[in-house]
């Protein structure tokens, strides 16, 4: 089963590795330039202190897997963005079809928010299609959002709110997707 903690600066070199992975960052909107283990623990501390960023590693069956984070979050106006990625191939095709309901779960019910907005990058056609089967609200296009690898991107932008969310088909109770949560 999955367990989500929050990362230590253990895992800096491990997060480095997977957030320069190419096929990982290929549709993020930023890039690490200059990538270096102390930078990224410096980065693990300053997430630490702010309040509107949430993260953690995911780990199956007690292995790390992938990464998780909140950002954006609001409690004024209860909204946040999420991102995931998985980092092994093989992991992303056995897992992460069966992420979603610790993500919403979290964000609705951990956070107490009452919408998440997603955004993905043009080209990341199996989450764009994920989100539109999972019944996200496509909000519209952001065109010529990023400027990333010498050219603009578009953005899609999703959304779903808490009351949707409720509405949907559950693959885990509540209690368990909650309790995976650590930290």
């Amino acid at each position: 089963m999955f367990r989500f903690r929050r990362p230590t600066l253990d895992d800096a070199a491990m997060l480095l590795r997977w957030r320069t992975d190419p096929f990982i960052t290929r549709f993020m909107f930023t890039d690490i330039e200059n990538p270096d283990v102390e930078r990224q623990r410096a980065w693990l501390r300053t997430m630490e202190e702010r309040r509107d960023f949430r993260h953690f590693i995911i780990e199956h069956e007690g292995r790390p897997v992938g990464y998780l984070s909140y950002s954006e979050i609001d409690p004024v106006h209860r909204r946040c963005s999420s991102g995931s990625y998985i980092a092994e191939p093989e992991d992303r095709r056995k897992l992460a079809g069966f992420l979603h309901p610790f993500i919403m779960d979290y964000c609705f019910y951990g956070l107490g928010m009452n919408k998440l907005v997603n955004q993905f990058m043009e080209g990341n056609d199996a989450v764009i299609r994920i989100q539109r089967l999972l019944k996200a609200r496509e909000v519209g296009v952001l065109h010529q959002h990023v400027f990333k690898n010498g050219r603009f991107h578009d953005v899609y932008v999703f959304e779903t709110l808490r009351s949707e969310w409720e509405t949907h088909p559950h693959l885990f109770p509540r209690d368990v997707t909650l309790t995976a949560f650590s930290g």
